[in-house]
């Protein structure tokens, strides 16, 4: 065979394998999910329980997850988290229940085109909503509190939001104050103020609670009846705040939930590859934000807020059934 002949031979060979390539490339199954390089994480206030929750994660993440840029945004708060997440700002965020509730059911201010939110995570510690009074007070009860000097804390906090609602349901009329918890600890052992509601355990509380016997009010059946058909992103449950503060016992109180939430778009596959590295990592994690031992994947089954599809994927691999009204509405 000639040269020229044999370079012929060798250059149909090599294109005959390049097109053999091509087309085995071509008749490989396509993936329509988008390479994710970059995730933003509204975390909220910056010290916040979100934002240290927020921290935890993105260095698990950003040690087990390559190639994906993981950035904490601190933020005004939760509501603020759930307005910017909604217009497409941020993939991940902490967000309370009822604003990502209002998102998925077109409810003001969130009827207008926008991104719905799904459930992810709890944020640990849980958000038992809470009065303190002194133990001598003669404040006995929920509805004792009509007319009382109650704190609420800040104007526009969380805990003054869920004041105002669980009240209002409760028909109870309330002298509100609006101090911080340095300066309602201060207040509620002077005297000045007859009770201190409050969505946190506070360490201002807890050292009070040593010089100060205090007690944690607890609903009613009833009232447990009304918040229930007035506000039904809330739960209930009797929780031991002996556990909390020096003294004090167990009392019926609500649960407002509070989420690490994911926008709707965001692949199902890599919501499941975050869930699956936080739970295979939560001792890593906890060693950073302690509340995370408490994490459990039953736990978010008892939020009002519909998972993720990336969550059940991860919870069906463990064998854990999701229940119709937490899986998203086609």
């Amino acid at each position: 065979m000639s040269k020229v002949l044999s370079k012929y031979v060798i250059v149909g060979i090599v294109v005959v394998v390049v097109l053999a390539s091509v087309v085995a490339y071509m008749s490989l199954p396509k993936t329509t999910t988008p390479q994710i390089t970059h995730v933003r994480f509204l975390a909220g206030v910056s010290g916040g329980g979100g934002y240290q929750f927020g921290t935890a994660l993105i260095k698990i993440w950003q040690e087990r997850i390559p190639g994906v840029t993981f950035t904490l945004e601190a933020t005004q708060g939760f509501i603020d988290n759930a307005k910017k997440m909604f217009a497409g700002v941020g993939e991940l965020g902490v967000v309370p229940a009822d604003e990502a509730l209002k998102i998925l059911s077109n409810t003001p201010p969130y009827n207008t085109s926008g991104y719905k939110l799904y459930s992810v995570f709890p944020l640990l510690p849980m958000t038992y909503f809470h009065v303190l009074v002194p133990a001598d007070s003669p404040i006995k009860s929920f509805s004792d509190l009509n007319g009382k000097r109650v704190n609420i804390l800040t104007r526009g906090s969380l805990t003054e939001q869920l004041a105002v609602q669980i009240f209002n349901v409760l028909g109870i009329s309330i002298v509100p104050t609006y101090l911080t918890h340095t300066d309602a600890a201060i207040a509620l052992s002077k005297g000045e103020i007859d009770a201190a509601a409050t969505t946190t355990f506070a360490s201002q509380y807890k050292e009070l609670a040593l010089t100060k016997k205090l007690r944690v009010l607890s609903l009613t059946d009833e009232e447990v009846n009304k918040l229930k058909n007035a506000l039904p992103y809330l739960s209930f449950e009797v929780f031991d705040f002996g556990t909390q503060y020096e003294g004090c016992g167990k009392a019926l109180v609500p649960i407002s939930w509070t989420l690490v939430v994911a926008r709707a778009d965001l692949p199902e596959d890599f919501v499941y590859r975050l869930v699956k590295t936080v739970y295979e990592n939560l001792g890593n994690i906890s060693a950073t934000y302690p509340a995370a031992k408490e994490l459990t994947p039953e736990l978010l089954l008892k939020a009002p807020l519909p998972l993720h599809p990336g969550v059940i994927k991860y919870y069906s691999e463990r064998g854990i059934k999701v229940p119709d009204e937490l899986r998203p509405k086609t």
